[in-house]
């Protein structure tokens, strides 16, 4: 299933929403107000319901980002410090280790699980959308969990930007 997002379109104080190659409304992501550091909520458009949150552990020298479902912790995503291999370790709650390949600063890169399933990828080439990526998750695959991921991804590449790296 392919989901849409616009670039950019997250921040605390604004809500912003995926969109299915429809164009139907299916998640909305909403900021928390009067935080420290990135606190975002991701709901279910049709049921209301909480489905993930994302928030910053600020206490970090490279920006590091926990994903929760249910109020369970469900990921950690840091960047690493490193020449060569993989600039970020996706962990999951479980153990599990989540791979993203390819070049997020460009928005096309892909995230695989331990075994090297492919889980989904991210590409603007892949949106309907104009100043949009798409993120396309494979079948049997959480679909909450691969957009966190972009969300969390897209953070870490403003905070790079801010930054001026």
């Amino acid at each position: 299933m392919r989901y849409h997002m616009r670039e950019r379109a997250w921040s605390l104080t604004e809500a912003f929403i995926i969109r299915d190659d429809a164009g139907n409304a299916v998640l909305e992501v909403r900021g928390k107000f009067f935080h420290i550091g990135d606190d975002l909520v991701m709901f279910d458009r049709y049921s209301g319901q909480e489905v993930v949150h994302i928030k910053q552990r600020v206490l970090s020298l490279l920006p590091r980002y926990e994903i929760y479902r249910n109020g369970q912790p469900w990921a950690d995503v840091h960047e690493q410090f490193r020449l060569f291999g993989e600039r970020f370790k996706v962990e999951g709650g479980n153990g599990m280790v989540f791979h993203v390949d390819g070049d997020i600063w460009q928005w096309n890169f892909t995230i695989s699980d331990a075994n090297g399933n492919l889980m989904g990828n991210v590409g603007r080439q892949f949106s309907l959308f104009r100043d949009s990526y798409a993120v396309n998750v494979a079948p049997g695959v959480d679909a909450p969990f691969v957009i966190a991921l972009a969300i969390v991804l897209e953070m870490v590449k403003e905070h790079h930007e801010r930054k001026g790296d």
